[in-house]
């Protein structure tokens, strides 16, 4: 069984006429299969205005397949979900899940996987299973990147778009200024310092992202799958001790280094016991410096050329975010675009600002 979090809900009565079709889909694709019981377990769901997606878990009559999880996808804003994890589940097969099929349509898109047992690695208690975590992610990146280059129906984001992406979220608060004056306090104790000093402190800032993104070229290394919400919540130890990653609905083509930035929000958390958002993030805690480590040393010999990519990666990542975030509200019609959880992501910003500008250029 496919054990995707504790919010898991066991014998759900789902009323859509969107999941009412996902029987027929998975008769299509298994033909052995003649009753199909369910949903049994409802793993998430989002029904908000355009954002409607659901992974739920079945029952059927075939015996190689007892049960099985469909993901399903109506929000257009992640119509790459297919490419993604077909490109995963092909390239890199024994450290994610197996995707049966695919099918897409007009109305969106439906996964079929084969279900795995495990334990969810946001409830761990200790380094190690992050440092397997960071060390599969990268495993699973190096196997796909020839694979994305031709890829279809991936977003390509390169390094070098980021200037640019920064650019639109800067004009994006400034549009939305109001909304960070207020809340109660809440941005300023996420970012650390008022909301009405925003874009003085970014503002700034725009003049290093370039710079950052020369140190993360610098180190050589191809775009391959970033998976775009990387952290321990859509990761899973095995009872052999081997690390599962799922959940690639947001995941494009890009440097593959962006994906470790909620790793070492994971590793921040353990460090810390902070199980919530990341408020006063610290980057630079012992465990964050070890997933670091461990997560370069699939890629080779650690250099100082590619260390120094790494932090700036984790700048430009958050910046990527961001961007992702904004255009998410945007497009289910939030009128302030999220003030908040970008608040929490400045605060990550400049923590890892911090760590890049004490590296050696």
């Amino acid at each position: 069984m496919e054990n995707l979090g504790n919010d898991q809900v066991e014998n759900p009565v789902v009323d859509h006429p969107w999941i009412a079709e996902v029987p027929d889909f998975i008769r299509r694709s298994l033909p052995l299969v003649q009753t199909v019981v369910g949903p049994v377990a409802v793993h998430a769901m989002y029904d908000e205005g355009p954002d409607q997606r659901a992974t739920l878990r079945y029952g059927t009559d075939d015996p190689d397949h007892p049960e099985v999880v469909v993901k399903v996808n109506r929000f257009s804003f992640l119509s790459g979900s297919p490419a993604a994890h077909l490109l995963v589940s092909r390239c890199s097969p024994t450290h994610v899940p197996r995707v049966i099929a695919t099918e897409v349509s007009s109305s969106g898109s439906r996964i079929l996987l084969a279900t795995f047992e495990g334990h969810p690695l946001d409830g761990v208690t200790g380094p190690e299973p992050l440092r397997k975590m960071a060390r599969t992610l990268a495993k699973v990146q190096m196997d796909c990147a020839e694979g994305a280059a031709v890829a279809t129906g991936l977003e390509t984001i390169q390094p070098a778009d980021l200037p640019r992406l920064f650019d639109e979220c800067l004009a994006n608060i400034e549009a939305h200024l109001a909304a960070w004056q207020g809340d109660e306090g809440k941005i300023e104790t996420a970012m650390g310092f008022p909301g009405s000093e925003v874009l003085n402190r970014l503002r700034p800032f725009r003049s290093k992202v370039d710079k950052r993104v020369t140190a993360l070229e610098a180190a050589a290394i191809p775009l391959s799958i970033d998976h775009g919400d990387c952290h321990s919540g859509n990761a899973t130890l095995t009872a052999d001790g081997s690390v599962l990653l799922f959940d690639w609905e947001n995941a494009c083509r890009s440097h593959p280094f962006f994906s470790m930035e909620k790793v070492l929000t994971a590793g921040w958390g353990l460090d810390t016991g902070n199980s919530g958002g990341p408020w006063g993030y610290v980057r630079n805690t012992p465990t964050q410096d070890e997933l670091k480590l461990a997560y370069l040393g699939e890629f080779g010999r650690l250099t100082p050329v590619l260390d120094r990519a790494f932090d700036a990666a984790m700048c430009l990542a958050v910046i990527k975010e961001m961007h992702h975030e904004m255009e998410w509200a945007r497009r289910c019609g939030w009128q302030d675009l999220n003030p908040e959880w970008t608040a929490q992501l400045i605060n990550r910003l400049f923590k890892h600002a911090e760590v890049f500008d004490r590296s050696p250029s």
